[in-house]
C-alpha cells in the first residue's frame, strides 16, 4: 500500500477526495508535512518558528477550579523540574507588561490565540484586561479559541460579552458527561462552582449562544464517562437537545514513557478509550458508514490526527493524538508552540525550563 500524501497545516481532506480512512489512521500525525519554518529575532537571537502556530499566555492567575481525573496540567515530564500550574500570576502588572513586550516583537508574524492552560475564566479581572491587551494587538492574532470549564462565564455576566468583543473565533466548553453527576465524578469541580449543576451548564451554554461566539461541546473519551459508539450517541442527542452544533470527542494523549508516573497517569492509562475503536465501528475499514453518521473529512497536525463526520444536525469531530509526537517536533529545533509563562519566560513549549526562548520581565 502507498502511503497517503501529506497534509499541510490547516489542509482539511474532503470525504470525496478519500478512498478509504485506514492509511490515514494508520498514519495519523506521521502524515503531516511540516511548513518551512520563519526565522524571526525574540531577545536578541535568532528562532526559526513554524507558521501557524499558536500563542497560549498560560492562564494560570487562580488554582484551578475543577480537579479532572486525567488533568494534563499535572503531568511531569521526565526532562521538567517545576510544573506551571503551581506557580500563579502573583504581580499582574508585571505580567501583562511582559506579555506586551512578548507580543510587540511578534509583530507582524499572525498566530492563532489560545487560551488555555489552567482556567482563564477563574479570575473575571485578569481575563478582562488579557482581553484588552489582545485587542491591543488585533492583528497578531487572526484566529482566537477560549478552553474553558465555563466556570467563570457561569457567575459573571461581563465575560462572555468581553469575548465576543475581542472577537473569539469559538469557545470549547469542556463537558464530559451531560449526567451532572458522571461529569462531577470525571471533572471534580470545587463545590461552590454554579456550573457543576446541569441547570447553570444549560444556562451558560444559551449565554454563550445568545452572544453569537460559535461553542463546541469537548468531551473526554474515558472508560468511566463516554468510551463506546453508544455513549458519543447518547452524548450526541443531548447536545442536540440543547442547540449545539459542534461537539469533539478527544482521545487522552498518548504518553508514551516521557512522563513521570503519578496519579494522573496511572487513572490515564487505566481509562484510555480508543478513538480509533469508534472511528472503525462508525466507518470500518470495508463496508458502509454506520447508520446516521457521514464522513465529512480528515485533517492532521504535527502531533493530533482528527476525523470529522456530520450525524443530523451536529458536526462531529474524532480527535487523536500524542505528546511523544508533540516533544518530537519541538526537538527537531523548530518552534512549534509559545507559551507566555508567570514566570515571565516565553517558551516553545508548556514545560517552563524547556526551549527558552527569553525572559520578558524585564525591558
Amino acid at each position: 500500500m502507498t502511503s497517503p500524501l501529506p497534509f499541510r497545516p490547516n489542509q482539511f481532506r474532503h470525504a470525496s477526495a478519500i478512498d478509504g480512512p485506514r492509511e490515514f489512521r494508520d498514519g495519523r500525525w506521521r502524515t503531516f508535512e511540516p511548513p518551512p519554518p520563519v526565522e524571526w529575532r525574540l531577545r536578541g537571537r535568532p528562532w526559526k518558528l513554524r507558521p501557524g502556530l499558536t500563542f497560549t499566555p498560560y492562564a494560570n492567575p487562580t488554582r484551578c477550579n475543577a480537579h479532572c481525573a486525567f488533568c494534563s496540567e499535572e503531568l511531569l515530564r521526565e526532562d521538567a523540574d517545576r510544573l506551571t500550574a503551581r506557580t500563579l500570576i502573583d504581580h499582574p502588572d508585571r505580567y501583562f507588561a511582559g506579555l506586551d513586550r512578548a507580543w510587540s516583537e511578534l509583530a507582524g508574524f499572525p498566530m492563532g490565540m489560545s487560551l488555555s492552560g489552567l482556567e482563564a475564566t477563574s479570575e473575571p479581572a485578569w481575563l478582562l484586561r488579557l482581553l484588552a491587551l489582545i485587542e491591543r494587538h488585533d492583528a497578531l492574532f487572526p484566529e482566537r479559541v477560549l478552553y474553558t470549564n465555563g466556570t467563570g462565564l457561569s457567575t459573571d455576566d461581563r465575560l462572555v460579552p468581553a469575548l465576543a468583543r475581542a472577537r473569539f473565533d469559538r469557545i470549547e466548553l469542556s463537558r464530559c458527561h451531560l449526567d451532572e453527576r458522571v461529569n462531577h465524578r470525571l471533572m471534580r469541580f470545587d463545590l461552590a462552582q454554579p456550573i457543576r449543576r446541569r441547570p447553570v451548564f444549560e444556562e451558560t451554554l444559551q449565554k454563550i449562544h445568545t452572544s453569537g461566539i460559535p461553542v463546541k461541546l469537548v468531551c473526554i473519551l474515558n472508560a468511566e464517562g463516554v468510551a463506546t459508539v453508544e455513549d458519543v450517541e447518547a452524548y450526541l442527542d443531548g447536545a442536540e437537545g440543547l442547540g449545539v452544533r459542534q461537539v469533539v470527542f478527544r482521545e487522552l494523549s498518548l504518553l508514551g514513557s516521557i512522563y513521570r508516573e503519578n496519579r494522573e497517569t496511572r487513572w490515564i492509562e487505566k481509562n484510555r478509550a480508543p478513538v480509533r475503536a469508534l472511528l472503525d465501528r462508525i466507518l470500518p475499514e470495508a463496508g458502509e458508514t454506520r447508520a446516521g453518521w457521514e464522513l465529512q473529512g480528515v485533517t492532521s497536525g504535527y502531533y493530533y490526527y482528527n476525523e470529522v463526520y456530520r450525524r443530523r444536525g451536529v458536526e462531529v469531530t474524532l480527535e487523536g493524538s500524542s505528546y511523544v509526537a508533540q516533544r518530537d517536533a519541538r526537538e527537531s529545533g523548530v518552534v512549534q508552540k509559545l507559551v507566555f509563562h508567570s514566570t515571565g519566560d516565553l517558551c516553545g513549549d508548556w514545560v517552563p525550563n524547556a526551549q527558552v526562548i527569553g525572559h520578558y520581565f524585564e525591558g
